[in-house]
């Protein structure tokens, strides 16, 4: 475990590192800091920028109080500035490239720095405009047919929580807001689809009181993420396991005709998902809710959690065809956060081929896909608000 987070924290900071040196060499010649006091002193603030959110991680992870949580936010927020600053230095080296192709006469530097200015002062704008998007928590409400739906299900409804990350940029008085919200639906089920807590977070107890204020008519169900991995998987187990919340981890539950299926996240072990064969624990000819943190279909072989967190984020199945055979009447997952903002809103939408947000139809199978009701990482949202979904069931 520790060699794989060594490795895991190494490649992380070799990008982030290649990222700051890139800020750091166009600054250079964009403004022409040529001192060598200068270029050491920018050097080294952008160095430190590069490992401060892998720090801010470390010391929240140490101790959770209001001054390393401003840290970890205002960290957070570097980084988010950090991708646009990237965006409008490279838009800057284009057009410094295309002035080669003008009259040589054209003050070039001055131009330049201008237009170097102008775009920093819209990235600095456009990260405050995400920051106060974080803050915001929408309703979405959908209907969702199912299959031989029993009676008493008609017209229910099911409150799809995902990804709240507590005890990162979220704390109590965001779970207070998010309880409030959820309790405002008076929904007859509650299903949080995994990293309820952050993977940064050492101190889950401390969620335990307000996690028992969520209400619902059939209670409140959540199965893991991989933060839960990061931040300790047994203990997130014990805290949950502490609450009202049930934990499915690999199992089901039957109510008033309708199964409800918690499969969990992989952890650092080799694992063996769900047993779908065994009568006693799952019943395929029953409608069945399926909770799975990734919008992917489900892992049937034996695979370590490095070789399923690779397929999820390099080529992601969504083909579902191990959910579909299972029954499954309806998915829900969360996980990619919809990008959060651009340009990740774009690149996640291509790397789940369009499924990393809604509610998707696939023949009589159905999969929605949370924006999450918290975030992580950078405080920043633009495009795809925070939610709390609330589902309308009713029998196809």
């Amino acid at each position: 475990m520790i060699f794989s987070l060594i490795r895991f924290l190494s490649v992380i900071f070799l990008i982030t590192f290649t990222c700051h040196y890139f800020l750091f060499f166009s600054w250079c010649r964009f403004f022409e800091i040529h001192g060598l006091v200068a270029r050491r002193s920018l050097f080294l603030i952008l160095f430190f920028l590069s490992i401060t959110f892998i720090l801010s991680s470390i010391v929240i992870h140490m101790s959770n109080n209001p001054l390393t949580r401003i840290y970890y936010l205002v960290s957070g927020t570097w980084m988010g500035l950090m991708s646009f600053l990237l965006f409008a230095t490279a838009v800057v080296w284009i057009v410094k490239g295309g002035l080669w192709f003008l009259p040589h006469d054209l003050p070039v530097k001055r131009i330049i720095q201008g237009l170097s200015c102008f775009f920093y002062g819209l990235a600095i704008v456009y990260t405050g405009y995400c920051h106060y998007q974080f803050y915001k928590i929408k309703i979405t409400l959908l209907v969702v047919p199912v299959q031989n739906l029993p009676q008493q299900w008609q017209g229910k409804k099911i409150v799809h929580l995902s990804d709240l990350h507590l005890g990162g940029a979220k704390h109590l008085a965001f779970l207070k807001k998010v309880v409030f919200l959820t309790n405002e639906q008076k929904a007859d089920l509650i299903l949080i689809t995994g990293d309820l807590f952050d993977g940064a977070t050492n101190f889950q107890e401390r969620y335990v009181s307000d996690l028992n204020k969520f209400k619902a008519k059939h209670g409140t169900f959540f199965t893991s993420g991989n933060h839960e991995i990061y931040s300790g998987v047994e203990k997130s187990r014990k805290v949950i396991s502490d609450s009202k919340v049930i934990l499915l981890d690999n199992k089901a539950v039957v109510i008033e005709g309708l199964q409800i299926l918690g499969v969990s996240y992989p952890e650092l072990k080799d694992f063996s998902y769900f047993d779908f064969n065994d009568p006693n624990v799952f019943t395929k000819s029953l409608p069945t809710i399926l909770l799975y943190h990734t919008p992917t279909s489900i892992k049937e072989k034996r695979k370590n959690l490095s070789v399923v967190q690779s397929s999820d984020y390099l080529a992601p199945d969504t083909f579902f065809s191990g959910t579909i055979k299972q029954n499954i009447s309806l998915q829900l997952s969360g996980h990619t956060h919809a990008g959060q903002f651009f340009p990740f809103t774009w690149l996640t939408g291509k790397v789940f081929k369009g499924l990393h947000y809604g509610l998707h139809k696939i023949d009589d199978f159905y999969i929605n896909i949370s924006s999450g009701t918290g975030s992580w990482g950078p405080p920043l949202r633009s495009g795809y608000l925070s939610e709390i979904v609330v589902i309308t069931l009713e029998k196809a």
